[in-house]
C-alpha cells in the first residue's frame, strides 16, 4: 500500500512539512496554546460566515425553502413521528437520509425547542462541517505552509461559498441557486460532506506516500455508509475519485499501487453500501434508475439554458453565475497550472478531481435527462478543493521568486478581512437569533384554533399539508393523500395511517383537484377559512367513512406491498 517512489516536493514544499501536527510534539506549551488559539479563531470566523449566510436566507424568500418546503420538513416529521411512538414505516425517496442527516438532526432537535430552531442549527453545523473538511484538505495540500496560512485558505473557501449563498434569494429549489441548499436538511448535504471527506482522505494517502490501513478503513466506511443512505455518492464522489486516480496513474504522476488501493476501496465501499440498501428496500419509494431518461437529453439542455437565463435576470443572479464560473475556472485553470509546473502530486490530484467531478456531474445530468437542478450541487462545492490547490500553487510560485518576503500587506489584509467578517457576524447575530427564536408558522396556528384542543386527524395534498403537519400542535395529525384520496407514499410514515380516523380535509389554495372534494366526499359539515387553505370538516358525515375507507385502506395495501 506504500508508494514506491515519492515524487519530488515543489519548491518551498515539504521539507518543513510533516505539518504542524508533527512539530507540535516538540513545541512548548506556549506554542501549543498559540496554535490552538489560531484554530479557534479560524473556527470562529467560520461560525460568523455561517451566521451571515443563515441570516440572508432568513431575511429572503429562501426561508420558505429552509423551514416550510414540503421536502425540507422531512426530518422534523420523522422526529415528530418518533416522539408520537408511531411505527417506523417510512416511505422515503431513493435518498434515505439515514446517514448523516437523521442523526445530526436528532441531536439538533434535542437541544432546541422548535423545528425552525433545529433546522437553523443544522444549517450552521453543515457549513462548519464544510470548513472542517476544507481545513483537512488544506493540511494535506499545504504541509509546508504556516498553520495560519492553512486556516486562512480554509476560511477563504467558506467565504467564497457564503458569497454564493448571499446571491440566492428565491423560494424555489428548481433554480440554479445551489449553494444555499447546503443549509437545508434534505437537499443532499450528506453527500456533499462525504465528497469533501473522500477528497481529504485520498489526498492524505497521496501526500504521506502510502495508503494506511486507517485511511483505507475510513474511506471505505464513508463510501459504504453514504452510498447506503444516498446513491448519489457514486456519481458525485466515488466515480470522479476513481477516474482521477486512474488518470494520474496513467500519466505516471502517482504510482499504480496506491491508486488501485484507493480506487478499489472506494468501489468496494460503494458496492457494500448498495448491498446494504437491499434490506432497506421497504423504505425506498423509487428505484434510482427511474430518474434516468436519456431520450430527454436535448430537452434537458434547453431546460438548463432557460434556468441560466432566469438566473441572469437580476444583478445578484449575474453575480451568482459569475461566482459559479470562477469556481469552474479555478478547477480547470488549477489543473493546467499544476500539470505545467510539475508541482507536488497532491496539488495535481486536488486540481484534477474537481474538474472531473464538475464534468461528470454536468454531463451526467444531461445524459440522464434530469430536470432537477440540485443534482448540480457539486459544481459549487468541488471547486472549494481547487481553490485550496490554487492557493498552494500561488504560494509556492511566490516563494520561488527573489522578491518573496513575509509580506506585511498580506497579513494586514487578512487581519482586516477577519475583523470585517467577525464584525458582520456579531452585527447580524442578534437579529438572526431573534428570527429563529420567534419563528412561527401562522397557518398552523389557524388550524390549531380550529381543532381547539381536540385530537383530530385530517388529510391533504403534499405541498399544503406537510408544513402544517410539522408545525401543528401534537393533537392535530395530518396524512398526505393524492387528489383521489389514496395514500401518497412519498417521504411519509405509513405507520401513521394504521387505524387512523381522518375526519377533515385541508384544501390548499394551490391544490389541484381534478374532481372537486365535494363531488368525492359530499357536502362538509362546515368549512373554516385560513390563510392559504380551508378546513373542510366531515366529522359525523358519510364523507368521513369514505375517508377512512380510501385513505386507510390504500395505506394498508401499500404497507403490505412494502413488507411492513
Amino acid at each position: 500500500m506504500s508508494l514506491e517512489r515519492p515524487s519530488r516536493p515543489a519548491a518551498g514544499g515539504s521539507r518543513r512539512a510533516g505539518s504542524d501536527r508533527g512539530l507540535d510534539r516538540g513545541r512548548s506549551p506556549r506554542d501549543r496554546v498559540g496554535a490552538l488559539g489560531r484554530e479557534a479563531l479560524g473556527a470562529l470566523v467560520a461560525v460568523a460566515l455561517a451566521v451571515v449566510a443563515l441570516r440572508h436566507v432568513l431575511a429572503s424568500a429562501r426561508v420558505s425553502l429552509l423551514w416550510y418546503d414540503g421536502d425540507s420538513v422531512l426530518l422534523p416529521l420523522v422526529v415528530r413521528s418518533i416522539r408520537a411512538g408511531e411505527p417506523f414505516e417510512w416511505a422515503m425517496s431513493p435518498a434515505l437520509f439515514f446517514f448523516p442527516e437523521l442523526p445530526v438532526y436528532l441531536l439538533c432537535s434535542l437541544v432546541t425547542a422548535t423545528p425552525q430552531q433545529a433546522l437553523a442549527l443544522n444549517g450552521v453545523l453543515v457549513l462548519l462541517g464544510v470548513y472542517a473538511l476544507v481545513r483537512a484538505v488544506a493540511n494535506e495540500l499545504m504541509p509546508s505552509a504556516r498553520r495560519s496560512a492553512r486556516i486562512a485558505v480554509a476560511v477563504l473557501a467558506v467565504g467564497f461559498l457564503t458569497l454564493q449563498v448571499l446571491t440566492e434569494s428565491s423560494a424555489t429549489a428548481t433554480s440554479l441557486e445551489l449553494a444555499s441548499l447546503l443549509l437545508t436538511t434534505t437537499y443532499y448535504y450528506g453527500v456533499v460532506l462525504a465528497l469533501l471527506a473522500t477528497a481529504a482522505l485520498v489526498l492524505r494517502a497521496v501526500r504521506v506516500g502510502r495508503a494506511s490501513v486507517a485511511v483505507l478503513v475510513t474511506l471505505g466506511l464513508v463510501a459504504a455508509c453514504t452510498t447506503a443512505s444516498n446513491p448519489l455518492y457514486v456519481p458525485w464522489s466515488g466515480g470522479p475519485v476513481v477516474v482521477t486516480l486512474l488518470v494520474v496513474a496513467l500519466l505516471r504522476r502517482v504510482p499504480w499501487r496506491p491508486a488501485l488501493w484507493l480506487s478499489g476501496v472506494v468501489v468496494l465501499g460503494a458496492v457494500v453500501g448498495s448491498l446494504v440498501r437491499i434490506p432497506l428496500r421497504p423504505f425506498v419509494s423509487l428505484d434510482p434508475s427511474s430518474y434516468v431518461h436519456p431520450s430527454r437529453a436535448a430537452s434537458t439542455l434547453g431546460f438548463f439554458a432557460s434556468l441560466t437565463d432566469d438566473r441572469a435576470g437580476s444583478g445578484e443572479g449575474d453575480v451568482g453565475l459569475f461566482l459559479m464560473l470562477v469556481g469552474v475556472l479555478l478547477a480547470v485553470g488549477g489543473t493546467v497550472w499544476a500539470w505545467r509546473v510539475r508541482t507536488a502530486r497532491t496539488v495535481l490530484v486536488a486540481s484534477l478531481l474537481p474538474t472531473v467531478t464538475i464534468a461528470a456531474v454536468s454531463v451526467g445530468v444531461v445524459v440522464a435527462g434530469s430536470d432537477t437542478p440540485r443534482y448540480l450541487e457539486p459544481v459549487v462545492v468541488a471547486p472549494l478543493i481547487a481553490l485550496v490547490a490554487v492557493c498552494e500553487l500561488t504560494r509556492t510560485a511566490v516563494r520561488r521568486t527573489r522578491v518573496h518576503r513575509p509580506v506585511r500587506g498580506v497579513r494586514v489584509a487578512l487581519a482586516l478581512g477577519t475583523a470585517v467578517v467577525l464584525a458582520a457576524g456579531v452585527a447580524v447575530a442578534p437579529s438572526t437569533l431573534r428570527a429563529v427564536r420567534t419563528a412561527a408558522y401562522t397557518p398552523a396556528s389557524c388550524l390549531d384554533r380550529w381543532a381547539d384542543g381536540r385530537d383530530v386527524v385530517g388529510v391533504g395534498q403534499f405541498w399544503t399539508v406537510r408544513p402544517l403537519a410539522t408545525y401543528a400542535s401534537t393533537n392535530v395529525d395530518l396524512l398526505q393523500v393524492r387528489d383521489t384520496f389514496q395514500v401518497y407514499p412519498w417521504l411519509v410514515d405509513l405507520g401513521a395511517y394504521r387505524d387512523a380516523d381522518p375526519t377533515f380535509v385541508v384544501v390548499g389554495s394551490g391544490d389541484v383537484w381534478p374532481t372537486s372534494v365535494e363531488d368525492l366526499l359530499g357536502r362538509p359539515a362546515s368549512v373554516t377559512h385560513c390563510t392559504g387553505f380551508d378546513v373542510w370538516d366531515y366529522a359525523g358525515t358519510s364523507g368521513a367513512a369514505r375517508l377512512r375507507s380510501d385513505v386507510v385502506g390504500s395505506a394498508d395495501v401499500v404497507r403490505r406491498e412494502r413488507g411492513f
